[in-house]
């Protein structure tokens, strides 16, 4: 039997962290470029911080407030993030494997040429996400409110989207396998080329003729 084309989307594919016997700590020795592991974190206001290059392994970070802080190069492996406030967050080059965010509110986020893996937003408000030029493997976003998301010329393998919205995304030079766009509502699309590879429903297919048919000079009369 003939396999069709929609039984061979791939959803993405994220193992649940199981995180124990973490430690408590504070801001002392939180500096940029050195190694936490197996730590709590909690109600910590890093606002202003140069973090450049910091690691957090198997650690937990609750209630975070990072204010205009330097994490370029911030590496976060099998950690979980909630409660996240950041107005404005200068992080490209990010590298996040095996990370869980959820109930947190970030503002202009600076993320561009950054690696995710198996990386879950969960329940968050979220501005402008930068992910130009990133490489996003197994993300899923679920229930998140998200004013821009720019994934100009980002590499997007298996990513997906459950009861969200976004005023615009930005997918110029994208490429993408196993996109799922269906528990995606948008306003705005730019760059709908970079759509290729992806899964919408049949109403998000409707609405975007006018789209495909203003970049085709095509005229659609009833």
């Amino acid at each position: 039997m003939r396999t069709r084309r929609s039984d061979r989307f791939q959803a993405p594919a994220i193992t649940p962290l199981d995180l124990h016997s973490l430690e408590s700590s504070d801001l002392a020795g939180l500096l940029g470029g050195k190694h936490h592991e197996g730590l709590r974190f909690e109600g910590i206001d890093v606002s202003g911080d140069d973090l450049t290059g910091i690691t957090f392994t198997e650690c937990e970070l609750d209630g975070l407030t990072a204010h205009d802080t330097q994490l370029q190069g911030a590496r976060l492996v099998d950690t979980r993030i909630t409660q996240f406030v950041a107005p404005k967050l200068r992080a490209r080059r990010l590298t996040w494997k095996g990370v869980e965010l959820s109930s947190s509110r970030l503002g202009a986020v600076e993320a561009y040429d950054s690696e995710l893996s198996q990386v879950s937003f969960d329940g968050s408000k979220l501005g402008w996400l930068n992910l130009r030029a990133s490489k996003l493997q197994d993300v899923v976003f679920r229930s998140c409110r998200i004013d821009e998301l720019d994934l100009s010329d980002a590499t997007l393998t298996r990513v997906s989207f459950e009861d969200c919205t976004v005023e615009t995304i930005t997918l110029n030079g994208t490429r993408a396998q196993h996109l799922d766009l269906r528990g995606l509502e948008f306003s705005r699309i730019e760059g709908f080329e970079g759509m290729r590879g992806s899964r919408v429903t049949e109403r998000q297919a409707i609405e975007l003729l006018d789209v495909f048919a203003a970049h085709l000079g095509i005229e659609i009369a009833g």
